[in-house]
């Protein structure tokens, strides 16, 4: 089993997070269209927590999922989505860069899919504790990276990853099925330092 990172006293008390199971999936799946415009079909959650257990977690309030956070383990030859190369400061890769990469390098990443919190339990920081799980669960992985995708309008968000060290690093023109664009986020891990600090 996963150790879990340490939640403070007033979460232990109200709140469990803990590893998702397969019949948490229908209480993630209620959070996610409740809390988000993007949702997903029950066999992509089953996937994901089947493949990639260690990264799939759930809070729980008094028996009911009210929070997730869903990620899996991708390879890429991006240097962009390993934190290796900055698009928004240093400009789109060169046709020549991509090709290298794509010959030359793979890099191995943990993808932050979705992660939501029931609205009356936000400002919580359960938010914070899902992420810190997710960081730490992709170092157990010797990931070079975590990265996500997150609205351009959601400030909030950006905030809290921002918080986490992730930086801004790509603009995907209507990545999402209303137009709005999204920023790509990137966290650089330090294999060496499995501690957090906020």
């Amino acid at each position: 089993m996963t150790e879990l990172a340490v939640q403070d006293n007033m979460l232990k008390n109200e709140y469990n997070i803990r590893l998702a199971r397969p019949e948490d999936i229908p209480g993630v799946m209620l959070v996610n269209l409740k809390s988000l415009p993007e949702n997903y079909w029950y066999g992509f959650y089953s996937a994901i927590l089947r493949e990639w257990p260690d990264l799939f977690f759930v809070v729980e309030h008094r028996g009911e999922i009210v929070g997730y956070a869903m990620s899996r383990v991708e390879y890429t030859s991006d240097p962009v989505l390993a934190g290796e190369y900055d698009e928004l400061e240093n400009g789109p890769l060169s046709p020549l860069r991509k090709l290298k990469d794509y010959v030359v390098r793979s890099y191995k990443t943990v993808h932050l899919i979705s992660i939501a919190v029931l609205e009356p339990h936000r400002g919580k920081g359960l938010g914070s504790k899902l992420l810190e799980n997710t960081i730490l669960a992709a170092k157990r992985h010797n990931a070079d990276s975590v990265f996500l995708e997150v609205r351009v309008s959601n400030t909030p968000a950006i905030r809290l990853y921002e918080k986490f060290g992730f930086k801004k690093v790509r603009i995907i023109r209507e990545y999402y099925r209303d137009g709005e664009d999204a920023y790509v986020m990137v966290l650089k891990l330090d294999s060496k330092n499995n501690n957090i600090i906020i």
